[in-house]
Order: structure tokens, then C-alpha cells, then sequence
């Protein structure tokens, strides 16, 4: 998987699984890209997932933070993924 999937997360249960409907065309893209960086379906579309999901929480404790006049700005970078761990329960 690509370096912005967190390893260290909890594994997630044996049967835990997202279905997903796509086109011919969606899966053929997918499938193709996949294959280009060697990986399978599965992985690919999983870190993608989680790659925009990161980004979206990111953007979210942004905006939560930038919306509360008390909190000081932020002097130093994130660390990664902050947003996605504040977010897990």
C-alpha cells in the first residue's frame, strides 16, 4: 500500500467489507490503474479511500480550528494524520 496509509491503525474485523457498484468502464480504469503500480483492486481502491479521507478530516479540524477565535494558529505543521486519529472513536 502507498505511505499515506497508516499501519499502525487498529485492523479492522475479519468481515468488515465495502461493496461498491461500478460501470464496465469505472472497473476497467480502476483495474488498469491498479495494475500499473503493481497493486491489486482491492488495495488500490482502499488507499484511495483512505487517502481522500485523510484529506477530508484534515480540511475539517481546519476549518473547526480556524472557526474558534481561541485557538492559537497553528505554529508548527500537523503531524500527519491528527485529523483522522481525532476522528476515529
Amino acid at each position: 500500500m502507498s505511505e499515506s496509509v497508516r499501519q499502525d491503525l487498529p485492523a479492522s474485523e475479519a468481515d468488515d467489507h465495502i461493496v461498491l457498484s461500478t460501470s464496465a468502464e469505472q472497473l476497467l480504469a480502476i483495474r488498469k490503474a491498479a495494475e500499473l503500480i503493481g497493486w491489486n483492486v482491492a488495495d488500490y481502491v482502499l488507499s484511495a479511500a483512505l487517502d481522500r479521507a485523510e484529506r477530508d478530516l484534515y480540511e475539517h479540524a481546519a476549518a473547526v480550528r480556524a472557526a474558534t477565535p481561541d485557538t492559537p494558529p497553528d505554529t508548527a505543521p500537523a503531524e500527519p494524520y491528527v485529523a483522522l486519529l481525532l476522528a476515529l472513536p
